[in-house]
């Protein structure tokens, strides 16, 4: 079975309704026109009445008179109520109409065979005489009520019409009352039920219950839209799931800023005893000289990341200066390193002393984000990330190279959006590229991608130099 949306329905609606208004305003039309037809037509046959009217009026007075000056006029009058009468015939169309219109045609012929009979009667009339005058008087009675009765067959006609047009009209004012009453029912059910349902829903959403409506045909409007409302529910469960993560992941960071503190007490003791020892014991012997050296190095890398876990967790107001990219990147490499895999390479090639204006605490933090994002790129398989930059007039540009899966362009439109993230629930928050991409615009800077399924991504950060500094 043919399934139609609203908006066929309407146009379907509005086609039918068209086609039988139409209809019946063309049959009102033609019925208008046949009643200015018949107005005309009754009107010539009034003017037929009227000229046979004359004709009886002449007669009288012929008989009365004899005047031959009266006989000639009456002739004319019957042979203009003849040509008048053959062109009414011409128009008639019922059959009733045209019988007596037959026997008018014979009746003027009868009366102008017996008028010229009457000519040559002497005034003095015999009684054969008067029978051809009685003859004539019945006669012309007769044409009197046959033109009579064709007005009276015209009349009749256009008060038929008339109530044709009444009907045609009440039909109209039904059809309308029809045709509302089946909109106010279709409006009502098609459009103002699912708006409401819609309204109920929206309301269950900003109570956080996110159930999904029912969708019933995929082709209605009103349903499609019930269909990217349950679209939006599906993706607002599945932010609130990620903003839960995401919460977690804060209160982690926090917790990881306690213990980084906490573990700098210890280091801090680790160092001093290993230096008071290595003064006592050195060169006695060379494997512990060597021991303590490791250990000494060790302890100063371990506070070198804990001081760098510090910095990126403590909240901060943006304070731009002058910023060592190669310095930033080293230390954003440091703290990640953790979280990389053995096979997977990491390497920088930046050189010295390309200098930006820029907040340390939040470039860094950029620079994190795409390093983490890079290495679960990769995904566990063998690859490498490469960061790299070099100055382009007044700006410098760094890219940040990996050889993982690439992205499809589908989904690099949207990877810098808030809580878009293709891993699953628990996996990400959706939240690094968003923050990376807010930070770089923060420092007046841009950041574009190249990635092409199964060939790897290249992100590329634009920032101004900073003039002064920058040698």
């Amino acid at each position: 079975m043919l399934k139609l949306n609203i908006r066929q329905k309407i146009i379907i609606g509005i086609i039918i309704f068209s086609i039988c208004f139409g209809c019946l305003g063309l049959l009102s039309f033609v019925n208008t026109l046949q009643l200015e037809d018949e107005v005309l037509l009754i009107e010539r046959s009034d003017d037929l009445s009227s000229l046979i009217l004359e004709v009886r009026r002449i007669e009288k007075n012929y008989l009365l008179y004899h005047d031959p000056a009266l006989f000639t006029l009456g002739l004319d009058y019957l042979k203009r109520a003849d040509t008048l009468l053959e062109d009414l015939m011409g128009e008639f169309k019922k059959p009733e109409k045209k019988q007596t219109g037959k026997k008018l045609k014979s009746n003027l012929n009868n009366y102008r065979e017996l008028l010229l009979q009457l000519k040559f009667t002497p005034k003095e009339a015999s009684t054969e005489d008067k029978d051809l005058n009685n003859h004539l008087r019945e006669t012309g009675q007769a044409m009197v009520g046959l033109s009579k009765a064709i007005s009276n067959f015209e009349r009749k006609y256009i008060l038929s019409i008339n109530r044709e047009l009444r009907s045609n009209l009440t039909l109209s004012m039904i059809g309308i009352a029809i045709v509302i009453m089946a909109l106010v029912l279709f409006f009502s059910s098609n459009i103002l039920k699912p708006l409401r349902e819609v309204q109920e829903a929206t309301r269950r959403i900003s109570e956080g219950k996110f159930n999904p409506l029912p969708i019933k045909n995929s082709h209605d409007e009103i349903q499609q839209v019930f269909a990217a409302l349950n679209s939006m529910v599906e993706q607002l469960a599945k932010r609130r799931r990620q903003l839960v993560q995401a919460q977690k992941l804060s209160s982690i960071g926090t917790l990881s800023s306690g213990i980084a503190h906490q573990l700098n007490n210890p280091l801090n003791n680790i160092s001093t005893s290993c230096q008071i020892l290595e003064e006592r014991q050195k060169g006695q012997d060379e494997l512990s000289d060597r021991m303590m050296n490791n250990i000494m190095q060790e302890t100063l890398r371990a506070r070198d990341i804990v001081k760098g876990l510090l910095e990126f967790s403590r909240e901060s107001e943006y304070s731009p200066g002058p910023v060592e990219i190669n310095m930033v990147m080293k230390s954003a490499m440091d703290l990640v390193s953790s979280q990389v895999p053995s096979n997977i390479s990491l390497s920088m090639e930046i050189p010295e002393h390309i200098i930006v204006h820029a907040d340390r605490r939040k470039l860094q933090e950029a620079f994190i984000n795409l390093l983490i994002n890079a290495v679960q790129a990769i995904e566990g398989n063998p690859g490498s990330i490469t960061v790299t930059a070099f100055m382009d007039q007044e700006n410098t540009v760094i890219k940040v190279n990996d050889t993982g899966q690439g992205m499809s362009p589908e989904i690099m439109e949207r990877i810098f959006d808030p809580f878009f993230s293709t891993k699953e629930v628990g996996q990400g928050t959706g939240l690094g590229l968003y923050i990376v991409y807010g930070i770089i615009e923060k420092h007046q800077g841009s950041i574009r991608t190249e990635s092409s399924p199964g060939e790897g991504t290249s992100f590329y950060i634009t920032l101004p130099l900073d003039k002064e500094h920058t040698i």
